[in-house]
């Protein structure tokens, strides 16, 4: 669903320039994935958190490895200069890198469109190519995926309480500056209700709606300008989905083979997309595993915190400032 409605919308943007959806509409799209992850959460999965440690930093250390080598591939193939590749080639952030690079003096245009590619390639391509490489797992595998099943009736009427304690804790996570603030925020806020008192499920329709207005959100924000751009930079561009790629499928049997974890999650911890976007993509293929939700959250968080200065050092020591 959510992949449809960014096509929609991103074919009746380029076609007459009219689509607009308030700033506030992708607040309320994240609050509701929050609202839906924490519901998920239960006190067994916070026993699991010290186990996804080891996976998280392989996760980091994956990702700055195809964050390098694309960058040095798109620099020597290409006339860019390298701090533009660089952040071309970040795995996060499509709203927030952009705005990092302006700081850090590259070609902003280069790196939305990239960024964009990164974007549509984690979204659209990379969950059917992991759930054709796992269609092969046994149906125990995908039980323990999709966790245990709510027992408690979904009622918007009574899921109202907890959406507004999770708008308000989102309102505030936005306010703090906090990459990724409102979802962690909401996620925190309803996750706490859940542990401490009976709260009812969300309803499945309001999940749904929020993966459309999710995918209306990031349609509205893909003009003819880009698409003109990406059209332009077709090397780098293959040069980054084939990278990312190698990496959500080598990392993945890596993160499997070292750690455990189930092909599919595995890999879909390696998708580049978006922290909120993946959630629900994985949510809709049926897998509905809590230490996804964290490994995503704390990728973003870790990449906007960590690749930045990690940049700024290589710029540094390699004289390219």
């Amino acid at each position: 669903m959510l992949v449809g409605a960014l096509l929609a919308v991103t074919g009746f943007n380029m076609l007459t320039g009219q689509a607009f959806l308030w700033p506030q509409t992708r607040i309320l799209a994240q609050v509701l994935t929050g609202a839906y992850i924490g519901g998920m959460i239960c006190m067994e999965d916070l026993r699991r958190i010290p186990k996804i440690v080891g996976p998280y930093l392989m996760i980091i250390g994956c990702f700055a490895v195809v964050n390098m080598v694309t960058a040095f591939s798109i620099f020597y193939l290409t006339d860019l200069d390298f701090v533009t590749c660089l952040f071309c080639a970040m795995p996060g952030g499509i709203t927030d890198a952009p705005l990092i690079a302006m700081d850090m003096g590259a070609d902003v245009v280069s790196v939305t469109a990239m960024q964009l590619v990164r974007l549509l390639f984690g979204m659209g391509c990379l969950p059917t190519i992991i759930m054709w490489i796992g269609r092969k797992r046994h149906e125990a595998d995908t039980a323990a995926a999709i966790g245990p099943v709510q027992k408690n009736r979904a009622s918007l009427c009574r899921f109202l309480p907890v959406l507004a304690a999770a708008l308000t804790a989102g309102l505030i996570g936005r306010r703090t500056g906090i990459p990724a603030g409102t979802m962690t925020f909401s996620l925190t806020a309803t996750a706490l209700l859940k542990l401490t008192k009976d709260v009812p499920p969300m309803p499945p329709w309001l999940r749904k709606a929020a993966q459309v207005i999710t995918g209306c959100c990031i349609g509205s924000l893909i003009t003819i300008e880009q698409v003109i751009a990406m059209k332009q930079m077709l090397l780098p561009a293959v040069i980054l989905c084939l990278n990312y790629l190698l990496c959500c499928v080598g990392g993945g049997m890596l993160l499997r083979r070292v750690f455990g974890l189930d092909r599919c999650i595995a890999m879909l911890a390696l998708s580049p997309a978006g922290a909120t976007e993946m959630t629900l993509i994985a949510a809709d293929l049926g897998i509905e595993d809590v230490d996804l939700v964290v490994l995503q959250i704390c990728r973003l968080v870790g990449v906007l915190m960590l690749f930045p200065q990690l940049f700024a050092l290589l710029l540094r020591f390699s004289g390219r400032t």
